[in-house]
């Protein structure tokens, strides 16, 4: 009985997402040093906030991905946002890995995974897509080569 309240709740909490709630606001600094704050970038066009680890196999092939979803369409509007969730013992990785894959999207740093947990991350990987009113419109944890298909089809609609 207790493992089907624990899986309600959670369904309920995905729902709660995916009812195109305002997604949380939040201020991280980029590789660079720089903050960034989530809500001064409302109203441009899409964000898509991917959560990933140096550590994570799966992040790397999702990441790949989306290194071509978004130089399809980041004239179009299309923001990524890739928050590496990597801690202190690993987050000097984060910089070196960047460079060697080119990642051509805003790098984040969220090395105690406070907003991770805002974003009800458990594991990485984790894609939030936010349409340019600041709600979320799709959450996806986890990544299988195909993914990025279904995903594509929902930026494509947020750019019309």
């Amino acid at each position: 009985m207790h493992r089907m309240l624990i899986v309600f709740f959670l369904s309920l909490t995905n729902f709660a997402f995916a009812g195109q709630t305002t997604a949380p606001d939040f201020t991280l600094p980029d590789i660079g040093g720089n903050n960034y704050q989530l809500s001064k970038n409302f109203g441009k066009g899409p964000i898509l906030i991917n959560f990933w680890a140096t550590w994570c196999l799966p992040c790397r092939s999702e990441m790949k991905a989306l290194k071509k979803i978004y130089k399809k369409y980041k004239d179009d509007g299309l923001q990524v946002l890739s928050v590496s969730v990597d801690d202190p013992r690993t987050v000097s990785k984060v910089k070196g890995t960047v460079k060697t894959y080119r990642y051509p999207f805003t790098i984040l740093l969220d090395t105690n995974s406070e907003v991770f947990q805002l974003y009800q991350g458990t594991n990485p990987p984790l894609s939030v897509l936010i349409n340019k009113n600041g709600e979320i419109v799709y959450t996806h944890t986890g990544y299988r080569k195909g993914d990025e298909i279904n995903l594509q089809k929902k930026i494509v609609k947020l750019l019309k």
